[in-house]
């Protein structure tokens, strides 16, 4: 009876479910649901194909796209990875591509391959509304950030100053053309080569009073639409670059000590942490890098005339919705998308 007692002191039946069969979670199907995250692997026969349309960031409009040196940097004892944002990203002194460029002068060749360890890459985010997506009908006029590399960032940057042709600005509210994402499996990597603008404009959506996403048009209410950006739009502050905390920099060192087998790896770097900590360059307001502390050898002329593609022009912010009797397509979401 003593151990009934303490069985039944367990709770009701449903915590006693859980206690002998437990549903532990792996952390694989966890999913942000502010991000949207196509892939190959999500698509019909590996094949992800959608409509979107690029969104103005109601809190800074001249910088929609948030930009940042990410590095992938997996610890060899563990062999488990994090995410680290690059110092150089604001212009500060960087551990990671310090080790990154040692290690690749290092006449070891096996140091040489090391130095991938360190290695970075270019991460932009922006506000993104998902029009039309069969493989997730449910995101369809939802407001997300979506998280892209280099590849997608080069076909904006296309629009914004073509080499031939008028400008375009895909984050219009009410002149962006709709972009078409089709990604395919290439040697096992996401491919967006496929990815294009197509001629063809919706304006933003919004719900009307029965719910129904409809068109703005240039009788919006203009305070309306920036209220439903406020209240809808995830907040893209976050997807920019986050100064290191003192976990950081301990994870940091200690991948270094691991890939060098360097056991004074934390008194060799201290000064350049300090530094980091310490210095904050003029660019470290505006979020970009000076060109001056970014080395050619790491990144391509391409990257480099690309660095100021956060900023989309001064004079660039919120559409005052101007009075053009044709804008986008007339009508709702489901009318449009019936035509596309």
């Amino acid at each position: 009876m003593a151990n009934e007692k303490n069985v039944t002191s367990l709770g009701s039946s449903e915590d006693l479910d859980a206690l002998f069969n437990p549903k532990i979670s792996t952390g694989e199907s966890n999913q942000n649901l502010n991000e949207y995250s196509p892939s190959a692997d999500k698509g019909k026969n590996k094949i992800y194909d959608s409509i979107i349309r690029f969104v103005t960031w109601w809190e800074d409009p001249n910088h929609s796209i948030t930009e940042k040196w990410v590095c992938w940097l997996v610890d060899p004892v563990t062999q488990r990875g994090r995410f680290v944002d690059c110092p150089s990203t604001i212009g500060k002194p960087s551990p990671l591509q310090d080790m990154y460029f040692k290690l690749k002068k290092n006449e070891s060749v096996t140091m040489q391959k090391q130095a991938d360890v360190f290695s970075r890459r270019h991460n932009f985010a922006c506000v993104i509304q998902v029009i039309k997506d069969e493989n997730n009908k449910e995101l369809e006029g939802k407001l997300l950030v979506w998280r892209f590399g280099q590849k997608i960032h080069e076909k904006i940057m296309s629009e914004l100053k073509p080499v031939i042709g008028d400008p375009h600005n895909p984050f219009d509210l009410l002149n962006g053309k709709l972009f078409q994402l089709k990604i395919i499996k290439v040697a096992g990597f996401n491919n967006y080569d496929q990815s294009k603008f197509i001629d063809k404009v919706i304006t933003l959506c919004i719900p009307n009073e029965q719910g129904k996403l409809v068109q703005i048009n240039n009788k919006t209410d203009k305070k309306m639409v920036l209220e439903y950006l406020k209240t809808n739009t995830p907040d893209l502050k976050k997807y920019g670059y986050k100064e290191w905390d003192q976990e950081i920099f301990d994870y940091v060192n200690h991948v270094i000590n691991a890939v060098t087998g360097q056991s004074n790896v934390s008194s060799n770097y201290s000064s350049v942490i300090n530094q980091s900590k310490q210095s904050t360059p003029t660019g470290a307001k505006t979020g970009k890098a000076p060109q001056s502390n970014i080395s050619v050898t790491d990144i391509s002329l391409d990257e480099l005339t690309s660095g100021t593609s956060s900023s989309l022009g001064e004079d660039f912010e919120l559409p005052s919705l101007p009075n053009l009797d044709d804008v986008g397509l007339s009508g709702d979401l489901d009318d449009a998308l019936a035509n596309l």
